[in-house]
């Protein structure tokens, strides 16, 4: 018998309702968490005229509370697609006006739906790569991204500013699509409508993750050439172009005092201490005072916006990326430094989760919806080097599956490892709290690897007897 619709559709159904469920229960329902401002929040809110209502809570409670007023909008120089998403919370909200209040839930919402909906494009997705597997077998494959990015240590981050949570959302959202999209041998309009927009949170969301535009880009050129049709070609190449405009601009756009700081804490607190010839580097012989000192002790000169600027124009990303590779042994190291202390926690052990009006102990942690994540950081802890074993698994995994997948595999694979290079020879002060990135590519390199499984697994047949 040829099963129902419904037969077919349900399975699916009840794992996106259950996902929401624990996304809702999480993030917006009485009892809900979030993650504390470390100080960065106002990079977004104060372009939006937020601020936090009562006394801040840095570091030890979860805000959720804001008022809009005129007199707290700062033209931030911090660019980021969360602004954007920032402002349509506040519209949806009606906290537009002297004295609103502004409850972060609306923007935890906002995060919410963009989740659910890659959520439901994966299983989209999956419905034409496991076709002829059954609906079992497609809600089986969904079923490791649901239960890994329902972990609290994802689902804090949606009720927050942070930049990042719109790099997991674009994250997301452009996995589910790639699969979506890849899948289908035809071109169709919606993946490849959904994976540019998807790509273009991503690559807009933080200058960090703006490095990585050429990975969506290639994957959209690589499918606009297998494309016969012109005009389709055309749509694809233009959407590559699109992203790659986008994230050159948000590199443009980089704040150059942040810069500035960011070079002056690798070359003083990092390499100088290590014996590195920072003259030759682009540091100036009277400045070579400051060896040993970062941007946030008491006498650093990068308190002087203006001398940050001119000092990360002076030096410059590409010298210390041509250091590095002078020195490959002491770029292992810092990279294996970053891995077994950085790398050990997969959430951020300083940010609590609740608010003060919850009672809880200040930097208290939840452990609702956390078995995920205390897994992977108990392995981090007792094994760190797991993680290389894993990658380099995973990569030869991909090379010879044959599956049409394992490009997009391997790009989240070079984006997980791209993240974690970054934060570890980019940061010299707190290289873990960068990591978010690389442990959100690196858990969807295991759904990715529980996909595959699905679809290796053999079929049962059912016998049939005649009586």
């Amino acid at each position: 018998m040829k099963p129902s619709k419904w037969s077919r559709e349900w399975p699916g159904a009840a794992l996106w309702a259950a996902g929401a469920a624990c996304l809702v229960v999480q993030v917006l329902l009485p009892g809900f968490i979030g993650i504390a401002n470390n100080g960065d929040f106002g990079k977004v809110y104060a372009w939006l005229c937020l601020a936090p209502r009562g006394a801040a809570t840095n570091f030890i409670h979860f805000q959720p509370d804001y008022v809009w007023s005129a007199r707290n909008y700062w033209n931030s120089p911090y660019h980021s697609a969360e602004s954007a998403l920032g402002w349509l919370a506040t519209r949806i909200s009606g906290a537009t006006h002297e004295g609103a209040a502004f409850d972060i839930r609306w923007l935890g919402a906002t995060h919410v739906a963009l989740c659910l909906a890659a959520f439901g494009i994966l299983l989209a997705g999956l419905r034409v790569t496991l076709r002829g597997r059954g609906a079992m077998a497609q809600a089986a494959a969904a079923l490791v991204p649901l239960l890994v990015f329902t972990d609290v240590c994802y689902t804090a981050y949606l009720n927050s500013f942070y930049m990042d949570a719109a790099a997991l959302c674009g994250l997301l959202l452009m996995a589910a699509a790639a699969v979506w999209m890849t899948a289908s041998t035809a071109p169709r309009a919606a993946p490849l409508f959904v994976f540019a927009l998807a790509a273009l949170l991503f690559v807009t969301s933080k200058t960090q993750h703006a490095v990585w535009m050429g990975l969506p880009a290639a994957l959209l050129i690589a499918r606009g050439a297998q494309w016969n049709s012109r005009r389709w070609r055309a749509l694809g190449w233009s959407a590559a172009g699109l992203v790659l405009l986008a994230g050159a601009g948000m590199l443009r756009s980089m704040d150059g005092s942040y810069r500035g700081e960011a070079m002056f804490n690798v070359l003083f607190f990092r390499l100088g201490p290590a014996g590195a010839d920072l003259q030759s580097l682009g540091v100036k012989p009277e400045e070579l005072r400051y060896r040993g000192m970062h941007s946030y002790m008491p006498g650093a000169p990068t308190a002087d916006a203006a001398w940050s600027e001119e000092f990360g124009r002076r030096t410059g990303f590409g010298r210390l990326v041509g250091w590095y590779a002078r020195h490959p042994g002491s770029t292992l190291g810092f990279l294996a430094e970053t891995l077994t202390e950085g790398a050990r926690e997969m959430r951020p052990v300083n940010l609590g989760n609740f608010r003060a009006a919850d009672g809880r102990a200040p930097g208290a942690h939840t452990q609702r919806f956390a078995v995920w994540s205390n897994i992977r950081s108990g392995l981090l802890r007792r094994w760190p080097w797991h993680m290389v074993v894993w990658y380099a698994v995973f990569l030869a995994g991909c090379l010879v599956s044959g599956s049409p997948l394992r490009w997009v595999a391997m790009g989240i694979a070079a984006l997980g490892a791209g993240e974690f290079a970054v934060a570890a020879l980019g940061d010299s002060l707190d290289a873990g709290r960068h990591l978010f990135l690389f442990h959100a590519a690196t858990d969807l390199t295991v759904c990715f690897a529980a996909g595959w499984l699905v679809a290796k697994w053999p079929v049962q047949k059912t016998m049939r007897h005649t009586p």
